[in-house]
């Protein structure tokens, strides 16, 4: 008999055990970033070397090197009329701007103050009519603007203490569409690990914590005998998981657990007669020693047995002859669901009482 029954997915168990891969998870973390990296770095190596020219690009999507081998015609042949029609009104605006500021310049000593505070403030309403149709235009648009006074300058394209302004229009856009990404790829590891620990805990064939036995085999379990030295023993992120796992369970001493068990065994036996117990728990040899001896203490009239297998062991099958009662060792995250089933099983088929389960963790 096998477990065949659904069992249900505890979600604070199954994130404290994806916390326990932690050092999994940063090494996914370590090899998506390497990868983000190298993406960025061959993206950022395309653009800059890649000189060709192609006229179905926009401007703004073309390095400074590609740049300086255009001309205002051929740039002016990659816009629209429209964008031509923005660009044209912002350059007739800006240089009536600074004809304003000539002009001032050349006769406020001879003016007087109201038309100076007149030829200012004509003058502030020309500069922000300027900035805010230099705003409301497109990356491509910015570059022929900018590239036009460049020219009309004499300023060399590629000279990056003059392009600085340009440069960051034109390559803002790839670089942030490198860098989103770069974030998807280590989003993706993060995910991947994320996907491959719950198919992990879920497909997994050991006894989970949040697992309750009694309700799979209808056999009683004991108090769980937590080991509180190892549980406290973590540090860091570990010790973290064992606060999440173990959140809510009363923190009763190892040695107390053992001795509550023993009780409960031998109130048992003697309710219902029986002389002989076993302890079956493929595996657990000190587990089942330990409470194999708490009730040989406290019972010497009952006779007790510590065996790891009846189902894969010979002398097992022998030594569980005559017993009348069982108790099925198992160890969280130790024990597989099969060998569980198949000892208890085993026991069935020689009438031996499974008076209960003995959860170590």
């Amino acid at each position: 008999m096998y477990l065949n029954d659904e069992k249900e997915i505890d979600l604070i168990d199954l994130f404290a055990e994806w916390l326990s891969r932690w050092r999994s998870l940063c090494a996914f973390l370590l090899i998506g970033m390497v990868v983000a990296g190298i993406y960025i770095y061959i993206a950022s190596t395309n653009a800059s070397t890649d000189v060709s020219v192609d006229t179905s690009s926009d401007l703004s999507s073309l390095t400074d090197e590609q740049l300086a081998t255009l001309s205002l015609d051929d740039m002016a042949a990659m816009l629209t009329e429209q964008d031509m029609l923005a660009i044209n009104e912002l350059i007739a605006l800006n240089d009536e701007y600074v004809a304003n500021i000539t002009a001032y310049e050349a006769q406020k000593d001879s003016m007087d103050l109201k038309d100076r505070a007149e030829a200012l403030s004509y003058i502030a309403t020309t500069k922000n009519a300027v900035l805010t149709g230099k705003n409301a235009l497109t990356d491509d648009e910015l570059v022929y603007y900018y590239y036009y006074y460049y020219q009309q300058a004499g300023i060399d394209w590629t000279d990056t203490t003059a392009n600085t302004s340009v440069t960051t229009a034109t390559t803002s856009t790839a670089s942030s569409g490198s860098i989103k990404y770069a974030i998807i790829i280590i989003l993706v590891a993060i995910f991947l690990h994320i996907a491959i620990v719950a198919c992990s805990y879920i497909f997994n064939n050991r006894i989970k914590h949040s697992d309750r036995l009694t309700d799979m085999v209808k056999v009683p379990e004991f108090t769980r005998a937590i080991n509180w030295d190892n549980v406290d023993a973590g540090r860091g992120l570990d010790r973290l998981v064992s606060s999440i796992r173990f959140s809510g369970i009363r923190r009763t001493p190892l040695e107390e657990v053992l001795d509550i068990n023993a009780s409960a065994t031998i109130d048992k036996m003697n309710n219902k007669n029986y002389s002989s117990v076993a302890i079956v728990g493929p595996g657990l040899k000190d587990e089942r020693q330990l409470l194999a001896s708490r009730i040989s203490d406290a019972s010497s009239a009952n006779v007790v047995k510590s065996i790891d297998s009846i189902t894969h062991s010979v002398n097992g099958a022998d030594e569980i002859a005559g017993v009348d009662a069982a108790i099925l060792a198992v160890r969280v995250a130790a024990t597989r669901y099969s060998d569980f089933m198949e000892e208890l099983q085993s026991l069935r088929d020689r009438d031996v009482d499974v008076i209960g389960i003995a959860v170590f963790e």
